[in-house]
């Protein structure tokens, strides 16, 4: 039951950290390809770490009932959701950036655009 306990607290801690550095990269990064890297991987990692550590921690400690059984459905829908609609936003968001040329293409390490198609 101990290596459990600190399993679940080790993962939201770890769920917390990611979530405060997406905050910190939305905050610091400038142009927008940086803040769509930062508000998608790891804020979706930080949320399902730290889903997954309550679930354990539920689990270990021998939560049941209907309540709780409803509760924990809840949390696996909500990690679904983020992970479903994580990447569309994303994607979304580059187009969008893109048509209206808000994309500062000196700052990229790699323009796949400027380069001729064959």
């Amino acid at each position: 039951m101990l290596f459990v306990d600190i399993l679940s607290i080790t993962l939201i801690l770890g769920g917390g950290f990611f979530c405060l550095a997406t905050a910190i990269g939305l905050v610091r990064f400038r142009g927008t390809i940086d803040r769509m890297h930062a508000s998608t991987k790891p804020q979706t990692l930080g949320l399902t770490m730290t889903i997954l550590g309550a679930v354990l921690h539920i689990f270990a400690n021998g939560g049941g009932g209907v309540t709780v059984n409803g509760d924990l459905g809840m949390m696996v829908l909500i990690v679904l959701f983020a992970l479903t609609t994580s990447p569309i936003v994303g994607n979304r968001l580059g187009h969008v950036a893109q048509k209206e040329g808000l994309i500062d293409r000196d700052a990229l390490s790699r323009d796949d655009e400027s380069e001729p198609r064959f």
